[in-house]
């Protein structure tokens, strides 16, 4: 079938599917039924106005067209037309009806979720990241199916004994924004400032330290960070009383993990604690001369000193290996001072200062003056050594017995003795006395009393307070080279610092410091300085108060503590961490300055939480805007009050319930599971207000003159006529914002759905609901009652009575009034447009000026250098999103991301191994070429050209270390190597590193067996590869004697090996670990200063990635970068996607509703020039291309389709020259769309009060600038190119006349026998009557005089 039948003039003969086509769709209306003046619109717009009668014509042969097109028409149109007949009709009863039912839809509000959580909201959804983020826990949930599937007495070939499995804290996980790493910047307190100097590092110190103390009372308990802070176990020892005196040592001790620039000093160690401090009293501090007499704390502790002593006396088993290969040493006490005039700066200090020697000199140097010139010092009483804790009680129980210590004390010690029949093994777990030293425990010895001066421990604080008040005095008294020794700040800070344990802690300089000014290598000087420390999880503080058996928490109920009351200990401490810092004083000493800036989990979420909350002031503001502007819009004055054709109110009600529309709108997408965001509360309201308003005002442009012009069914013929481009706009934002599905991103996939249902629900509202209410405003109208004062009536002469009104209203009265008014008579509707209106404006200046040619060359050039400027600008722009632009300007949080994204460009990264398929024995050197090959990236950072140590190099050098001792011993024949017992070589046992190393080797699979492995094998063969066959073995011996070291190496092992404790009397394997299904090697990364860099970043490690996992080592990389940037690797090509995506569903549904491809393509040819303006514009203003920029890009293709579909739609309804076609097209739609135009305006200008400024940004600027780009375009540009090469009308006369009448009456047509009768023209009544009336399928439409007399 051809689209245009033009070869044929006059009636011609169809075919059976036309005929049944035809037989539905035309003779359907009549002329006869419209005024004169209805007719004449229909003359120049024939099938704007009936798609239907045009058909007529084309059968009578006066008119030749598109017929499937106005075939698709006439469907709609007749449709429309019976849409419009039932609301008008049940006016009431649809509204009342329509409106319960969008209520039901708001019950879905009251299950509304704001969602906060960054990650949820920003990384994107499906794909191998979703599929490797949740990698760990799938396998996970795999692993315990299995497990609860098993049989209760199966066995997995596990030993026959086996040690409780040894659980550690878990490692919290990165993700950017806290999760379990609090962070902490200090930034310069002035312009300027160089952080590397005493002042700025002793007030990083001093925070440090009011952090430590920083608590929360909860629970009936106080909680300090040492509560809740991640913390590494403590390593293993042997047996024996001075095993678990070490052990509880270590446990009160070991410190939270810190990572901070403070640990290049002595004063790292302040922080750590413990607090309150260990005092264990005289006795220990006796026994043990290292040990520190008074408060035991990190300031004057020496682990290592400790260890060594206590290692004489006892066997602590494998300790002193770990202190030595952790690099604990004499952990902060050699450290160079800060300040070395801190009463704390200890002797073992490089630059430690001898206060005592300076207070003899300071104190002759005094005394040499007069009496009132003399330096008074404050005298410091020396307090005696505090009472022992309970600690050191247990320490002392556990050490000597509690049952011998009350004999010694009662003096029975002898005669309970014998009675108790203990022996010495009941207090010191050894065979006999060989088995430790006793040399040297002299401390109990009594010794003589000495006298000791105290004056310089009375005065010594008092002069140090004076000497840094007063430096420029300190040579009066003092040579120079006994004056303090500060240290070079920058060059002890040079590569960073290290943690307690100095090989295994060490911060990268670009972790810790940031504005680095360099001179050569050395650290110059610096901006920044960033401090982490980490929280555990909830089950873990659980699990540590639960356990604590010195009752560390005595008011709290065990009873019901449980991990749900430890999170919320957790969240309180974070709360208040923030709150505290944010309200520090070095804040607010320099107004709109900060200088301390903190993180934690809960920031970014409590602040998103509080700013995506609907902000009801702004949000009522900008709606009375749009109820003003509608108003003023619709405004017809009379006298002192509105005339009777204002139609304010039904602007107003249309505002509002455009309003109502969208609420329900958002209660089904909350039934449908989508959450709220800031997108959503912030955008989304507005948005979708200024889209709905744009088809209410072309309702109300056409409303103007349908009631002039028709005198029954006024509500279809105004839907018949605009519904049509109503449907097109509608059906192509919606399609538009659909389209935005296509980008992964949650949070914008939330703000597309949820507008796209808005936009249904507007979509609705303006087909059923708005038209009813027009309906019930047409009643007031023609019972010639004034607008909003419907008591009053007016003085209009120009209205004429309908024949459409229900029975319950009386038309009596508007008849009498307006009886001087003839429908017959008026010939055409004029509207009074003074020139000071925009119809005034349109027809007396932009109308004539449109037509002239220089204006149209004018038009076409700007919109080239548009477009050019428009693709530089696309070309300039960058890929990028700020995190700190998702968060409100003003705030802290949007300060510290600001802090972070400027000095620290460090993020961590881990190598994941994951799978069945890997084959870790046997594939050891390909994962370590793996880790070297990702090494050579330019980001990854190495210390001193080596990567940090990972769990498999960790476990090989622990092996070696036994390897070593255990060829020692079996030279020394300590080691029987038949089955690996230890034998005793003059009184002395092998070292217990050789015992472990012994029952290793031996151990292989399931199988026990020395014979040909012991002194000819080592664990770590010469190839630098651990025995395959023992792996497992050898990696369960590692996690349970080397357990500190395991969770340094941030292995995250699953599943866990099993327990295993080393046990000389049982000669049996040790039980392998299971086939590890994850593990994770870390690295380090930096300059990733924006995002084309993190791109490229990934971009090459994903090459690395993937080329390893083809050669059969499954992998893939993990961290904040992959996490929130991966999504740009194919942002563009979702984009590109998205956008053809809607092109062409847009050019799909313009040629299915207007059936012109021709058309469509015109309409695509604007859209792709606004949408390729409006990149340039962004690219141009540095708005970075991003998903939220994209969703903007796919929304332009949509939005732009109203300035467009509306001028298309009408040019091509129009008859005549393509003057006269361009002036009719702009006279129906120029004032509907420029008000539309300002409508969407008003409902995003509210945006620009919005806290976040990514909302300004991209939304607000955006659309404001896609506003103008869409009028220009669409007013402007569009119809001077339609006048070029615009289509043919739908529509032409064959006559070739300018004008189309309308086609005579049916019952003209039937009796004249223009048409073949029996193809589906509708025949009359057999009454006669001067009523035409609709077959079955509209006759609930179309009464007839005699009903519409009954009416009456």
């Amino acid at each position: 079938m051809k689209v245009h039948s033009e070869g044929q003039v006059g009636p011609d003969k169809p075919g059976l599917i036309r005929r049944f086509v035809e037989n539905r769709l035309i003779g359907n209306f009549d002329s006869e039924d419209f005024s004169p003046a209805w007719r004449k619109k229909f003359s120049h717009a024939p099938t704007w106005c009936d798609a239907d009668m045009s058909l007529q014509q084309i059968r009578r042969g006066e008119a030749r067209g598109n017929r499937i097109a106005l075939y698709a028409r006439a469907f709609f149109q007749l449709w429309l037309f019976r849409i419009g007949c039932f609301v008008q009709r049940y006016a009431w009863s649809t509204v009342l009806v329509s409106m319960i039912l969008y209520t039901l839809c708001c019950s879905g509000l009251k299950e509304v979720i704001i969602e906060t959580d960054i990650v949820k909201l920003w990384v994107s959804q499906g794909g191998r990241l979703n599929e490797e983020l949740n990698f760990l826990a799938n396998v996970q949930a795999h692993a315990n199916r299995i497990k609860r599937e098993l049989p209760i007495n199966a066995t997995i070939g596990a030993p026959t004994t086996q040690a409780p499995q040894r659980r550690g804290p878990e490692i919290p996980k990165e993700n950017g924004l806290g999760g379990g790493f609090q962070v902490v910047i200090q930034t310069p307190s002035y312009q300027g400032e160089d952080v590397l100097t005493k002042e700025a590092l002793l007030r990083h110190t001093a925070l440090m330290e009011e952090i430590a103390n920083y608590e929360v009372h909860m629970w009936g308990e106080s909680w300090k960070l040492s509560d809740i802070c991640f913390k590494p176990p403590g390593p293993s020892f042997n047996s024996g009383p001075l095993a678990g005196l070490m052990s509880k040592l270590l446990d009160k001790i070991i410190p939270c993990i810190w990572i901070t620039p403070i640990d290049c000093y002595f004063e790292g160690a302040k922080p750590l604690g413990p607090s309150p401090p260990l005092n264990l009293g005289p006795e220990i501090a006796g026994f043990i001369s290292s040990l520190p007499p008074g408060n035991v704390t990190w300031k004057n502790l020496n682990p290592t000193s400790v260890i060594k002593e206590v290692g004489q006396l006892f066997d602590l088993g494998p300790i002193g290996n770990f202190f030595e290969r952790a690099g604990i040493d004499g952990a902060y006490l050699d450290r160079p001072c800060i300040d070395p005039l801190d009463s704390e700066c200890p002797p073992s200090s490089p630059n430690y200062f001898d206060r005592c020697g300076a207070y003899k000199k300071f104190q002759t140097w005094n005394m040499a003056k007069n009496m009132d010139e003399q330096v008074k010092l404050e005298r410091k009483i020396v307090q005696k050594e505090d009472k022992k804790t309970d600690v050191a009680e247990s320490i002392l129980n556990d050490l000597f017995g509690k049952k011998r210590r009350k004999r010694a004390t009662d003096g029975e010690n002898e005669k309970k003795a014998k009675l108790s029949g203990k022996k010495d093994e009941d207090y010191y777990a050894y065979e006999d006395d060989a088995d430790y030293n006793i040399d040297g425990i002299g401390n109990f010895t009594s010794k003589k009393k000495v006298v000791v001066d105290t004056s310089c421990l009375e005065y010594g604080e008092s002069l140090l307070a004076w000497m840094q008040a007063n430096p420029d005095r300190l040579g009066e008294f003092l040579t120079e080279t006994e004056m303090p020794q500060y240290p070079d700040y920058g060059k002890v800070m040079t590569g960073g610092c290290k943690g307690f344990g100095k090989k295994i802690m060490e911060w990268p300089e670009d972790l810790i410091i940031g504005g680095i000014k360099r001179d050569g290598n050395r650290l110059k000087s610096a901006e920044a300085l960033q401090s982490v420390f980490l929280v555990s999880s909830p089950f873990d503080v659980y699990l540590r108060v639960k356990e604590d058996k010195s009752d560390s928490h005595p008011a709290l109920n065990r009873a019901q503590w449980n991990p749900y009351m430890a999170q919320e200990v957790i969240v309180a401490w974070q709360r208040n961490f923030t709150k505290k810092i944010y309200g520090h004083e070095a804040n607010f000493k320099t107004e709109g300055h900060r200088v301390f800036h903190p993180l934690a989990s809960t920031s970014i979420a409590d602040m998103l939480e509080e700013f995506s909350q609907f902000n009801y002031v702004i949000i009522i503001v900008g709606y009375v805007l749009m109820v003003i502007y509608a108003a003023f819009t619709q405004a017809r004055i009379d006298g002192r009050w509105l005339a009777i054709q204002s139609n304010v109110m039904i602007a107003i009600v249309g505002v509002i319930l455009v309003t109502f529309s969208s609420i329900c709108g958002l209660g089904l997408a909350t039934t449908l599971g989508i959450n709220f965001n800031a997108a959503t509360t912030q955008v989304v309201p507005f948005l979708s207000l200024g889209l709905g308003i744009d088809d209410m005002f072309l309702l109300l442009h056409n409303y103007d003159e349908i009631i002039n012009i028709c005198n029954k069914n006024e509500i279809g013929v105004l839907l018949k006529e605009t519904g049509m481009s109503v449907m097109v706009t509608s059906i192509n934002n919606i399609l538009a914002f659909i389209s935005g599905y296509v980008l992964p991103i949650p949070a914008l996939r939330s703000f597309c759905s949820q507008t796209a249902i808005l936009l249904a629900f507007n979509l609705v509202f303006l087909m059923f609901i708005f038209p009813a209410i027009i309906g019930l405003d047409l009643r007031r109208q023609r019972a010639g009652k004034r607008d909003f004062l419907i008591c009053s009536r007016g003085n209009d002469d120009n209205l004429a009575p309908s024949d459409s009104i229900p029975s319950n209203v009386s038309n009596m009265s508007s008849k009498a009034e307006l009886a001087s008014y003839d429908v017959n008579t008026t010939t055409e509707f004029k509207r009074h447009e003074p020139w000071y209106t925009v119809g005034g404006f349109l027809k007396n200046i932009y109308i004539p000026a449109l037509k002239k040619p220089i204006v149209k060359a004018a038009v076409i050039l700007a919109t080239v250098a548009a477009v050019i400027l428009g693709l530089y600008g696309m070309y300039t722009s960058t890929l990028g999103l700020e995190l700190a632009d998702v968060l409100p300007e003003s705030t802290p949080p949007a300060a510290f991301l600001r802090a972070r994204e400027k000095y620290f460009s460090f993020y961590p990264m881990f190598a994941v191994l994951r799978g069945e398929t890997i084959d870790v024995p046997h594939q050891q050197q390909l994962i370590e070429e793996y880790r070297e090959e990702l090494g050579k990236s330019k980001f990854m950072i190495k210390a001193e050209g080596k990567l940090q140590p990972y769990w498999m190099s960790m476990l090989r050098v622990w092996l070696k270390s036994l390897d070593t001792a255990l060829e020692k011993e079996i030279a020394a024949g300590k080691i029987n190597i038949t089955n690996g017992q230890p034998i005793k070589v003059n009184g002395e046992k092998p070292a217990p590193e050789a015992m472990i190393a012994a029952r290793l080797l031996c151990s292989f699979g399931t199988t026990y067996n020395c014979d040909g492995r012991l002194g000819k094998m080592k664990l770590v063969n010469e190839h630098d590869v651990i025995q395959p066959d023992a792996f497992y073995n050898y990696l369960t011996g590692w996690y349970n004697v080397d357990n500190m070291m395991y969770y340094v190496s941030q292995a995250s092992f699953f599943p866990l090996p099993p327990g295993w404790a080393y046990d000389e009397s049982r000669i049996e394997v040790v039980p392998p670990a299971s086939r590890l299904l994850y593990s994770q090697i870390p690295y380090y990364q930096n300059d990733l200063v924006d995002t084309p860099a993190i791109v490229k970043m990934i971009e090459e490690i994903r090459g690395i990635s993937e080329e390893f996992t083809d050669r059969g080592l499954p992998n893939f990389p993990s961290g904040i970068a992959f996490t929130f940037w991966e999504q740009y690797l194919s942002l563009r090509w979702n984009l590109l996607m998205a956008i053809c995506i809607i092109a062409f569903a847009v050019f799909t549904v313009i040629s299915v509703l207007m059936f012109n491809p021709l058309a469509a393509a015109m309409v695509m040819i604007i859209v792709v020039v606004i949408t390729i303006e409006l990149g340039g514009f962004m690219g141009i203003m540095g708005i970075k291309m991003n998903p939220i920029s994209a969703v903007t890009l796919i929304c332009a293709v949509g939005i732009g389709v109203e300035f467009t579909a509306h001028v298309v739609l009408a040019f091509l309804t129009a008859l005549g020259t393509v003057n006269d076609r361009l002036e009719s097209c702009l006279q129906h739609m120029f004032v509907p769309v420029f008000h539309g135009a300002i409508s969407t305006f008003l409902g995003v200008v509210m945006l620009v009060f919005s806290e976040f400024d990514f909302v300004v940004k991209y939304f607000f600027n955006t659309m404001t600038v896609l506003v103008l780009l869409g009028v220009f375009n669409g007013l402007t540009l569009l119809p001077v190119l339609l006048t070029l090469f615009g289509p043919d009308s739908e529509l032409t006369p064959t006559s070739g006349e300018s004008s189309l009448p309308a086609p005579p009456p049916l019952r003209q047509q039937l009796s004249g026998k223009d048409i073949y009768s029996e193809d589906g023209l509708k025949r009359r009544k057999p009454n006669g009557s001067s009523e035409v009336e609709m077959d079955s399928r509209a006759s609930v439409f179309r009464p007839t005089t005699e009903d519409a007399s009954k009416m009456k």
